[in-house]
């Protein structure tokens, strides 16, 4: 009997990730999809083609092993990005040969169900889709953002490789699983024929269950260097309200050096009294859930663009986690999901005024806006656990079978 029939479960394997179990936004998203696979009695197995952590003294762990339940190995034989050009490229030759290997092992041994892909590069895509056929295993496409449309990723070769992508390569998958309404649109106008199933933003809240320390009042706000326009339209709209500046307004900013970030908080505090605008960067996981359990509200803009239409940015489910109130704008999954002034607070356009005003909402309204917050979290527990998504990704892999 065939070792995957005596399991009597499914085997999941995601590909095209490097740094499992650490990281934040991406490799969050896929350890929760495996956990929702497991919590179905699933097998999930994620495989890593090369080393990119850094930092030896803060990351450190086998490049084979089981996280949370999720088996995982590293065809690159180590974690660590190598120094030097050629080192590199040797690491990354070893763990795309490695990669095909592993997966012909996996299905002469336990069998796989299906391949989840989170990848960008075009030529990476390309070859998964060369060992999805020679093994005969349905390839499928974590759909988290529509990639032509990230304004950061402005590089000819880049918008080539985004183009070819999002228009072309996009069709080869057997099926998808779009984050958002206007991803599912999208991929079922390109593959009308092809199965999609919409997974939305993942969440353990039980991860969030901690208590909460005395600090001063704060607003938080978590994002990217690279988002620049959105961390200064946040900036900008707290200095709409921070008129006695009892409110500090605390940002984590992912992506910059610990001197950048030093010089950020600097630049920005310098029209102000009191320094109350204070950023961290690089922080231990532990420490970011402490800020948001701490935090009065969470501050998470969307733009009118169709990145932000199309993305469900991941860590608006752990804002909600948090039990503290959302501060947002009425742009793509927003209106699908939540109410204003009952599971969060909604500025109706990305307006420095009308954001500002509901910032203000919080300050003014503190006993409403626990009352917020408590029901954002309700929403979210039912809406993005991990658990409950587990039983549709489930059905998706028998109905693609």
């Amino acid at each position: 009997m065939h070792n995957k029939e005596m399991l009597g479960n499914k085997h999941i394997v995601f590909l095209g990730e490097s740094g499992f179990p650490v990281g934040l936004a991406t490799i969050q998203r896929l350890t929760l999809m495996a956990r929702a696979f497991i919590s179905q009695g699933s097998k999930s197995t994620v495989i890593c083609r090369k080393g990119v952590h850094v930092n030896r003294s803060k990351v450190n762990f086998p490049i084979q092993g089981n996280y949370e339940g999720i088996d995982y190995s590293y065809t690159s034989k180590s974690i660590y990005k190598p120094k030097g050009f050629l080192k590199r490229n040797v690491q990354k030759i070893k763990g795309m040969l490695g990669e095909y290997a592993a997966l012909k092992t996996l299905k002469s041994t336990t069998g796989i169900d299906v391949i989840i892909i989170s990848e960008m590069k075009v030529v990476h895509i390309l070859r998964y889709w060369v060992f999805s056929r020679i093994l005969k295993i349905p390839m499928v496409m974590n759909f988290v953002e529509m990639t032509s449309s990230m304004q950061h990723r402005s590089s000819p070769l880049r918008k080539l490789n985004d183009y070819i992508l999002d228009n072309y390569v996009i069709k080869m998958f057997e099926g998808a699983l779009p984050i958002s309404d206007k991803l599912v649109d999208y991929y079922h106008q390109l593959s009308p024929r092809k199965p999609n199933l919409k997974t939305p933003i993942i969440c353990d809240f039980d991860k969030f269950d901690v208590q909460k320390t005395e600090m001063e009042p704060y607003f938080l706000y978590c994002g990217s260097f690279k988002y620049k326009e959105v961390r200064d339209f946040v900036i900008a709209a707290y200095k709409l309200i921070a008129s006695d500046e009892s409110m500090k307004l605390y940002m984590i900013v992912s992506g910059g050096s610990k001197a950048e970030t030093e010089a950020l908080e600097a630049e920005v505090n310098r029209s102000l009294k009191t320094t109350p605008i204070k950023l961290f960067s690089n922080i231990p996981y532990s420490e970011l859930i402490q800020l948001y359990v701490n935090a009065k509200a969470l501050l998470i803009p969307l733009r009118p663009t169709v990145q932000d239409a199309a993305r469900f940015p991941h860590k608006i489910g752990e804002y909600l986690a948090s039990g503290n109130p959302v501060v947002t704008t009425n742009i793509g999954e927003i209106k699908n999901y939540f109410e204003h002034e009952k599971t969060a607070l909604i500025a109706e356009s990305y307006d420095l005024e009308a954001f500002a005003t509901q910032m203000k909402f919080i300050v003014d309204n503190p006993q409403k806006s626990e009352v917020i917050g408590e029901n954002g979290q309700n929403m979210g527990r039912s809406e993005f656990d991990y658990r409950m998504l587990g039983e549709n990704l489930s059905k998706f892999v028998d109905d693609l079978s």
